[in-house]
């Protein structure tokens, strides 16, 4: 019985471990709404993040966690703390996010009043951020529906840095739906022009609904041989985003940022006219020598086929003359078989032989000698 127990503890751990990782339902605990439709608190619990004592500037072993407020303004642009994060201004340079630490509990933070969060500390946010649908500004929808989500994957304050891998940690989805009129066919509005309102949000487990956790350098590496090196091939292009990867001129090590990067230190010293007429002239003494070129290649050309035109012309020319000659040979021919004809009906007549003339009657020659007599008769 002792060794029944014992082959049933394995089974028993790893059913502990599925029911463990299994995923909840999702919930709206932590999810406090300002004004139903535009405005909402989120708490985020976020067990690998020690709280931040600013007036001694260390961690501290106390349960925490982030605050985020999100409001839609003008009901066209969600902000996340102030900052634009739908629809993006430019997808070349995502948003640096911010998010005020808390100690707060859940039961003080959904019942109780809502303290004021500016004393406490502000905590810089990697994250990674994803739609279903296509939020390009050229995008048209005949009714717009889609939902942000939102994976904090590291915080960092003072210099520290700090990953949330926990599996434990919750996803932010927040649901956004067009409000009507809604257009007809054709769509002209995109959906930055459209009427919107957060209908919903929630928390939902990380795992196993996100994608794996990737540190930086899990990321595929950023080249020169990359315009900009995106995590997707569609429009915006990035996902994760790492403090350490971007700057104000986008995805560090692509093609595109050391540019922008060159053309910023150039314009500084000399001004943006003489950076641009130094561009210009630069310009021109790079294509001159291509545009002739160019040039040249298409005067070649030119008379090569002009050549070849020529030479059709004179072929064309050559047979139209050998066909002539052809066609009265043959017209000489039939005269002379027209002839040889006549005179072989005519016995009178006779023909050229030899290239001797014919002297239109036969010619016997000579006349022949006499027969001889008998010689009987002979004397």
């Amino acid at each position: 019985m002792t060794a029944t127990h014992l082959s049933l503890d394995p089974i028993a751990f790893k059913a502990a471990a599925e029911a463990y990782w299994k995923p909840s339902e999702d919930i709206r605990q932590g999810v406090r709404w300002l004004e139903r439709g535009r405005s909402v608190l989120v708490r985020l619990e976020t067990p690998d993040l020690p709280f931040w004592n600013a007036n001694e500037q260390v961690d501290e072993n106390q349960v925490s966690s982030l605050i985020f407020n999100f409001t839609l303004q003008d009901r066209r642009i969600l902000l996340l703390n102030d900052v634009p994060i739908f629809p993006l201004q430019n997808a070349y340079v995502p948003p640096r996010l911010y998010a005020h630490q808390s100690a707060i509990n859940l039961v003080s933070f959904e019942h109780g009043l809502i303290p004021s969060f500016d004393e406490s500390p502000l905590y810089a946010i990697d994250y990674h951020r994803a739609l279903p649908v296509s939020e390009h500004p050229s995008a048209h929808y005949n009714v717009f529906k889609t939902q942000v989500e939102l994976d904090v994957l590291g915080a960092g304050i003072a210099g520290q840095n700090t990953l949330l891998p926990d599996k434990t940690q919750r996803l932010i989805l927040l649901s956004i739906d067009e409000t009507g009129p809604f257009q007809k066919y054709p769509y002209t509005k995109s959906i930055s022009e459209v009427d919107l309102t957060l209908s919903d949000t929630l928390l939902r487990d990380r795992f196993p609904h996100n994608t794996p956790f990737f540190t930086p350098q899990s990321l595929k590496k950023c080249t020169l041989w990359s315009w900009r090196c995106p995590d997707i091939a569609e429009y915006p292009w990035y996902r994760y985003v790492y403090r350490e990867a971007f700057d104000e001129y986008g995805k560090i090590g692509s093609f595109r940022h050391m540019l922008l990067q060159v053309w910023r230190q150039l314009r500084e010293p000399f001004g943006f006219w003489q950076m641009v007429m130094v561009l210009v002239v630069a310009k021109v003494l790079l294509l001159t020598p291509i545009f002739y070129r160019l040039h040249r290649a298409a005067i070649r050309t030119k008379r090569h086929v002009k050549g070849l035109y020529t030479r059709r012309e004179e072929v064309d020319l050559y047979r139209t003359d050998a066909e002539a000659v052809g066609l009265l040979n043959y017209e000489d021919n039939e005269d002379a078989g027209d002839n040889e004809k006549n005179s072989s009906s005519d016995p009178g007549v006779i023909r050229e032989i030899h290239g001797e003339p014919s002297t239109g009657r036969v010619d016997f020659g000579k006349p022949l000698p006499p027969i001889p007599t008998a010689t009987s008769d002979m004397r």
